[in-house]
């Protein structure tokens, strides 16, 4: 397992990804196949604490597909304290969140947040 991409950042923007090919894998054809693009194994998400902001436009979102022109799925990885839950605005605690054993394949992959946060978010996607 090999780190994939990686990003910080402190607003609402996407922030990591690449496209199969540009990060050293080929791509043959433009569609997966066996040994080619990418397959997602481990993300690793975190966000800053009491420096996020309350909002319901959720966290950071991890997108996959063939291309940005040709997306599949949009994970969800990382949940964003929403107005007058307990864990919003000053009072929002650090989090971070691990996933694994997700063998998601794919040929593109970006992370984006729809919210800024002064205590930045981050990410880790690894995979093969």
């Amino acid at each position: 397992m090999r780190l994939l991409g990686s990003g910080y950042v402190v607003t609402e923007t996407t922030f990591a990804g690449t496209t199969a090919g540009a990060g050293g894998a080929s791509t043959g054809s433009g569609t997966y196949a066996p040994g080619k693009g990418f397959k997602i194994q481990k993300v690793v998400a975190f966000c800053g604490g009491s420096t996020v902001a309350a909002n319901s436009s959720g966290g950071i979102q991890l997108t996959v597909g063939q291309s940005s022109g040709a997306t599949e799925s949009t994970y969800v990885v990382l949940p964003f304290p929403k107005y007058a839950d307990a864990s919003s605005a000053a009072s929002a605690a650090p989090m971070s969140v691990e996933l694994e054993g997700l063998n998601i394949q794919c040929n593109w992959f970006e992370a984006r947040t729809n919210e800024a946060a002064s205590g930045g978010w981050g990410i880790f996607v690894m995979g093969e």
